[in-house]
């Protein structure tokens, strides 16, 4: 018996594998930092022979005070990663307890349960990649374990003598034992795959998002789309890179390719509390329209101003990924929506908002046509009700406000704050808005040019906290990121008695545009604030935000931002192909199948064919032409086949250079080609048999033929040096002659080189 030398290695990189898919899910790479620390720790801890298995006591007072730690996140962050940080530190705490294969077993279980908590979490094709590694990684190490088991049980039950055997044995078992593993592994591997794909295409899946969904509780984002504009958490924001869109728009049906910026309204937030320090809606429930259930594919219109004479439609293709939010994106003034499953919206004629009545935890396809206008729609009603809410804002924004820098002057110097108010003194019902475009146009041009933009507000953290965060950004901080930037036009331009509202959403531009999807890639890192406000022309947008934050989210652009945009390329298929496959594509593709093979069965009659053979070689075009219709699975399995053909070629490559060096070791570099790969596919054994002599400090000079070697081998034991000899022998009738190896010889003159190699490692007798 022996030990199964390979287990522990596959363990510690099945466990590797595990971080790194929950660091993926999470984006955490602090977490990913942390636990791979600790398993190398282990991992050389236990190679050394210096590890201590921690006292049960400890690694109980341990796992408690981690629960304690996790459980204090479950309000601000989702809780499937927090039971994801949970698994790795109670992973971390077994590692240091080991014992027994109980532990052992519990690792795996842990491990397996951390993919599951990361795969509800995500979508991304980078995590299916890693998933994918785990999965093999983790029947490979299964076996391993099984074996491992069963071995410490016979050495367990076995008497002692017995447990000896012969080392030739041993040493021969143990040389099989990884091959004859992954070969098993690889056969269930490979028959696990095809049952996944079989399952996966045809048996229906549901569209509802389950239990599991439930579970992802929406937690705050870093830089992402949050529907609350809030203050309350002043830290360092880090960027987030996370795609969570993908937009194909038409302009009057022509593809917009990448040459417009694109302004995806959420939602908009008019009237803000100073004490709770946010902004929401003013009484949205009795401005919104809905709930309206809607089918499937089936359009809704919305009641908005019609567009006028000439105007352009914007037609949208969206795919939204889980925003953990009911808000649905879209360009400004939408006319009509569609979806690719049953939804329940709610639509806000007021500001052109559209809201699912349930927060979107799947992914969701949907059609918007707009107008990409904002319209004059704001009612005596609307205005009066939002009146009533508006709050008395502070006198130090209202006198920043009216600061002629702010506010700007006209041609004569006169401030406009005090032009507007004169013009509007003793209006009782709609105000003059003449000069309201002018003055936004001059506070939007003071932030821009006047304050700075940045992610970092830690040094400004007790500042922020302890005064009003509006006026503490605009008197002292002078500095912050798109919300500040928004909050605080909205809050000069209401302090004027204009018409003014916060939007939330996503900003991409022709950066974000990916030639090779022709979609726009949107990221969480493009979720922005702006503002619109209410001029003679009707409402217009506003972007206060200093332009050094385009300059942060700026894609690179050369060799890398083509990598970048490759990556993107696939992340897309992988969403559309596979990720959106659902019950619905299923049906498409059995009831494509089925019509085929229905036309297939009518046009095959006995008799002889009509027309010309191109007539007839079109007509059996056109009965297989459902395989191309079925564009989703098609775009599978060619990328699949596409990832086969990069592991053959690389494989090849990989065989071709080591064919070459061996070659080169034996000398056969100066014959041709074909020759030279045909002998040293040959002469492998005698390669072999160097290089296990060069380990054993026994080299052979250059200026020695292989006979002349042999014959200086005399101090090598007997049984050793008299294989030697023969090995010889055999390459001089191969290279020389033409004998042909067949691969049961080969093999039988590798399990003579593997003779040489324990004779050689034998301790030598007293």
């Amino acid at each position: 018996m022996y030990d199964i030398r390979q287990f522990k290695p596959v363990l510690y990189t099945l466990l590797i594998l595990g971080v790194s898919g929950f660091a993926l899910a999470a984006q955490s790479p602090g977490i990913w930092v942390l636990a791979v620390s600790g398993i190398l720790v282990n991992a050389w801890l236990v190679k050394t022979g210096r590890f201590q298995p921690l006292p049960r006591w400890l690694a109980n007072f341990i796992t408690l005070f981690s629960l304690l730690v996790v459980s204090v996140q479950f309000r601000s962050t989702s809780a499937v990663l927090v039971i994801g940080q949970f698994l790795i530190l109670l992973q971390l705490i077994k590692l240091f307890e080991q014992r027994a294969n109980r532990d052992y077993a519990q690792l795996l279980v842990l491990s397996l349960l951390l993919m599951v908590a990361s795969a509800i979490n995500t979508a991304s094709l980078l995590f299916a990649v890693v998933f994918a590694a785990f999965l093999f990684v983790a029947l490979y190490c299964c076996l391993l374990f099984h074996l491992k088991t069963e071995t410490d049980h016979a050495k367990a039950s076995l008497p002692a003598p017995l447990l000896r055997g012969h080392p030739l044995g041993l040493r021969q078992d143990q040389r099989h034992l990884a091959r004859s593993m992954r070969r098993l592994t690889a056969l269930v591997a490979v028959v696990s795959v095809a049952t996944a794909v079989v399952v996966f295409l045809l048996f229906p899946r549901g569209t509802g998002a389950g239990v599991l969904g439930q579970l992802q509780v929406p937690g705050p984002p870093l830089t992402g789309f949050n529907e609350q504009v809030n203050f309350q958490d002043v830290s360092k924001i880090t960027q987030n890179q996370q795609v969570i869109a993908y937009v194909k728009v038409w302009r009057n049906d022509e593809p917009v390719q990448g040459t417009e910026t694109l302004l995806l309204r959420g939602v908009t937030q008019d009237l803000y509390d100073p004490r709770a320090r946010l902004w929401r809606r003013s009484d949205p429930q009795k401005a919104e329209m809905g709930p309206v259930t809607i089918s499937s594919g089936e359009p809704i219109s919305f009641p908005t101003e019609p567009p006028p004479d000439g105007a352009a439609l914007w037609r949208q293709e969206i795919i939204l990924g889980a925003t953990q939010t009911p808000v649905l994106f879209a360009l400004a003034g939408p006319l009509q929506f569609s979806a690719n499953r049953s939804l329940s919206l709610r639509f806000s004629p007021t500001d052109g908002a559209i809201r699912a009545s349930d927060p979107i935890n799947q992914k969701v396809e949907y059609e918007v046509v707009s107008t990409n206008t904002l319209g004059t729609r704001s009612s005596l009603e609307d205005l009066e009700r939002r009146r009533q809410f508006l709050p008395a804002w502070d006198p130090r924004i209202l006198a920043y406000a009216r600061r002629r820098d702010v506010c700007g002057a006209d041609a004569e110097g006169n401030n406009l704050a005090d032009a507007r108010e004169k013009l509007n003194a003793g209006t009782l019902f709609v105000p003059d808005r003449s000069l309201d475009d002018r003055i936004a146009l001059n506070i939007e041009r003071h932030l821009r040019s006047t304050f700075e933009y940045t992610l970092d507000l830690t040094d400004d953290a007790k500042i922020l906290s302890t005064e009003d965060p509006i006026v503490a950004f605009l008197t002292r901080v002078k500095r912050g990121h798109c919300e500040y930037f928004a909050s605080a036009m909205t809050a000069l331009c209401q302090s004027l008695g204009m018409e003014a509202r916060m939007v939330v959403g996503f900003k991409v531009d022709g950066e974000d545009y990916n030639q090779m999807t022709g979609t726009y890639v949107v990221r969480q890192s493009h979720a922005h604030a702006w503002v619109e406000c209410l001029t003679a022309d009707g409402w217009k947008s506003y972007d206060p935000t200093s332009g050094s934050a385009a300059d942060a989210a700026a894609q690179q652009v050369g060799f890398f931002g083509r990598v970048r945009r490759f990556f993107d390329f696939l992340e897309y298929k992988w969403a559309t192909s596979v990720v959106a496959y659902d019950n619905d594509n299923r049906e498409n593709l059995i009831q494509r199948i089925e019509t085929a093979a229905t036309n297939v069965a009518i046009n095959n009659t006995p008799s002889l064919p009509s027309g010309s053979p191109a007539d007839w070689f079109n007509n059996a075009l056109n009965n297989t032409q459902f395989w191309l219709t079925s564009s989703k699975v098609i775009i599978v399995l060619v990328v699949l086949m596409s990832l086969a053909l990069v592991a053959a070629v690389g494989w090849y490559l990989l065989e071709w250079h080591r064919l070459r060096r061996r070659a080169a070791r034996i000398g056969l570099e100066s014959l041709p080609g074909p020759d030279q790969l045909r002998l040293v596919r040959q002469l492998g054994f005698y390669d072999d048999l160097m290089r296990l002599l060069a380990r054993h400090e026994v080299t052979r000079p250059k200026h020695l033929t292989p006979q002349e070697f042999t014959e200086t081998l005399t101090f090598l034991p007997a049984e050793a040096y008299d294989a030697v000899r023969r090995l010889t022998r055999i390459f001089y009738r191969v290279r020389f002659g033409r004998t042909e190896l067949k691969p049961p010889q080969q093999h039988r003159l590798a399990e003579v080189v593997h003779r040489v190699e324990d004779c050689l490692s034998a301790p030598s007798g007293g």
